[in-house]
């Protein structure tokens, strides 16, 4: 697909490096396009690599060899159950049936070492969640760079920043960004739109979700809303702007999110004097903020040997919540002298729990994770307007885009991933 000034155009402008965006560029590329990716921190990958990353996904070959009968059918039908729209359910189904093949991809294409978890991991069901290695969204990010930065089709601009959207009447023709000695401040192409939502961004937060607006940004400083401003400009419609997903387990100063399995399999919140303060089953944001109620705003996840290995069939929480984020004791003296902790209201707070020592701790904090709410998108990622109609030339997947359902784990991965190669496939098909 040739082009009169590489320096200028691309067949695709991705911005925002997410994982979503990465696997995008990678899809288009192989297939022939000239890719440009701007992102304006200077490491790609987005927010992943703090996360399990694990990806929902039904009839697999890991699947196959582990027995199971499973198919994409029955994942869209399960995945539909949990939507928050109807009108979700043609994205949906798209999403379940290209996701066997998305994972195999990610192996064959990608080099990533892909593991199905066993069944109860992130829920009851089915084992549907197919993790990568050892250290679930790092791996992931790390395997999707490394064939991004190697691809002669792909032009990186890192720690650049897009300023808005190029447009002809109604048709996005290109981006604008902030000027460097590396290229034009304007790249013409088709834009998907990977970035973030509006998490980090004090004014739009105090908008659309003011309950969630005292807590801390967990991770995602750069989403500040720009992705979304954008499509906003050019007619896009939105959806859930009110949504935000928090927690009460954002571990510091690793910067992890916690899975609530720990939480499920009996561990206890306690603060700095030791004392239990709230009921750890909770819906989340209450217990967030009750969190940060407490003196220093931070509470520490305490639990044993024994959930430990439970909750490290998940492989993210073995390989890097536990080694990261963890404390461990022989003792409650132990531990509460490791972490500052008052042992006689720690060793309260255990009496009359399951909890045997060798005792571990986790500090935690309330924090909000992500924006749920944004732009609107089909079955080919394609933003829609106001009127339900594609923004001719502008797709979107991640952060930006309006979550498909809450609490389904694997799900997000699955959308920002299978979004992105969406898009990158009706780049090609409109080219051909």
């Amino acid at each position: 697909m040739p082009l009169a000034d590489r320096r200028e155009g691309a067949d695709l402008v991705v911005v925002g490096a997410s994982v979503g965006g990465l696997a995008a560029a990678v899809t288009a590329a192989d297939r022939g396009c000239q890719v440009v990716l701007v992102e304006r921190a200077k490491e790609l990958g987005g927010n992943a690599a703090g996360t399990d990353g694990a990806i929902v996904a039904a009839g697999s070959r890991w699947q196959r060899d582990a027995g199971l009968a499973d198919d994409p059918e029955r994942l869209a039908t399960d995945l539909a159950a949990s939507a928050v729209a109807p009108g979700e359910a043609e994205v949906i189904r798209v999403l379940a049936a290209q996701a066997a093949v998305l994972v195999e991809w990610l192996a064959d294409r990608c080099g990533s070492a892909m593991r199905l978890l066993p069944a109860g991991v992130g829920g009851p069901g089915p084992a549907r969640l197919h993790a990568v290695a050892e250290h679930g969204g790092a791996s992931l990010v790390a395997a999707l760079v490394r064939v991004v930065s190697r691809h002669h089709r792909i032009r990186v601009r890192a720690g650049i920043e897009a300023t808005h959207l190029l447009r002809e009447d109604r048709v996005v023709t290109g981006a604008a960004v902030k000027p460097d000695r590396r290229g034009a401040p304007t790249i013409a192409g088709r834009v998907l739109l990977a970035c973030g939502g509006f998490v980090a961004n004090d004014e739009l937060i105090g908008q659309h979700c003011p309950a969630v607006g005292n807590l801390p940004v967990g991770g995602a400083a750069l989403a500040t809303g720009d992705g979304l401003r954008f499509a906003v400009d050019a007619g896009a419609r939105t959806g859930g702007l009110d949504r935000c997903e928090v927690t009460a387990l954002y571990a510091l100063p690793a910067h992890l999110e916690v899975p609530t399995v720990l939480l499920d399999l009996g561990a206890i919140l306690v603060n700095q004097a030791g004392q239990r303060f709230a009921d750890e089953h909770s819906d989340a944001l209450p217990l967030a903020l009750q969190v940060r109620a407490q003196p220093g705003h931070v509470a520490y996840l305490v639990f044993d040997d024994r959930i430990a290995a439970a909750a490290g069939a998940d492989p993210f929480v073995e390989h890097v919540v536990l080694p990261r984020a963890g404390r461990r004791g022989a003792t409650p003296a132990d531990l509460a002298k490791q972490l500052e902790l008052n042992v006689d209201g720690l060793q309260a707070a255990i009496a009359g729990t399951p909890l045997e020592s060798p005792l571990r701790a986790v500090r935690v904090t309330g924090a909000r994770l992500r924006t749920l709410g944004g732009l609107i998108v089909d079955s080919r990622a394609r933003v829609l307007d106001t009127d339900g109609e594609p923004v001719p030339g502008l797709y979107a997947t991640g952060g930006v885009t309006a979550a498909l359902a809450v609490g389904v784990p694997g799900l997000a991965p699955l959308a920002a991933l299978g979004l992105g190669r969406l898009a990158a496939l009706d780049v090609l098909a409109a080219a051909e």
